[in-house]
């Protein structure tokens, strides 16, 4: 099955991107996740983003019935389901990763076969350009997430028009702006 993927600078961005992709309700159609540690603080609450300077600050545990209530409204969210089977995948080249869906298993297994080159076929399978890879893996450690949608091909128009929705990341102006911050590839 085509895969594409798309990288969102936020959690919340990411989340709109499943929420749309899942609305569809297309048989076959299948989106999964993966990024950073601030994914597993999204689908946790754990960590927000102070709207003045943007920075990430702590949030402190809520009282036991706030938390069940947050997790109740949660579940009936968009993508809640997807983040709920969050792992921790080690990926060489890239360290830990969060990952949900198929994509665990598939990010489990190019773990698996790295040093054959595992890692790198892995996100070209992907969809992901060899030549983007340490790019995502930059986007991953500042925050940002991945969304991968699995499809038959039938579905490929209403599936690139969806998350086009919810816009992704350019990836030239991305690697300007990191490389324009210093960063090399």
């Amino acid at each position: 099955m085509p895969v594409i993927t798309r990288l969102y600078e936020t959690c919340n961005d990411a989340a709109a991107a499943v929420e749309r992709i899942e609305a569809l309700a297309l048989p076959g159609v299948e989106p999964s996740v993966m990024g950073g540690e601030r994914l597993r603080d999204y689908r946790d609450m754990r960590v927000e983003c102070d709207p003045a300077t943007g920075r990430r600050i702590q949030v402190p545990d809520p009282a036991p019935a706030t938390t069940a209530g947050a997790a109740l409204g949660a579940a009936v969210g968009g993508g809640a389901g997807l983040l709920a089977g969050l792992g921790l995948v080690a990926v060489p080249g890239f360290g830990p990763m969060m990952a949900a869906g198929w994509l665990a298993s598939a990010l489990t297994g190019a773990a698996g076969g790295a040093l054959a080159g595992g890692t790198i076929g892995a996100f070209v399978d992907l969809g992901i350009p060899a030549d983007d890879v340490p790019l995502y893996a930059e986007t991953f450690r500042r925050g940002g997430v991945a969304l991968s949608v699995r499809f038959p091909e039938e579905h490929r128009t209403v599936v690139e028009d969806t998350l086009a929705a919810t816009a992704p990341f350019a990836l030239p102006d991305l690697r300007r702006r990191y490389e324009a911050e210093g960063w090399r590839g």
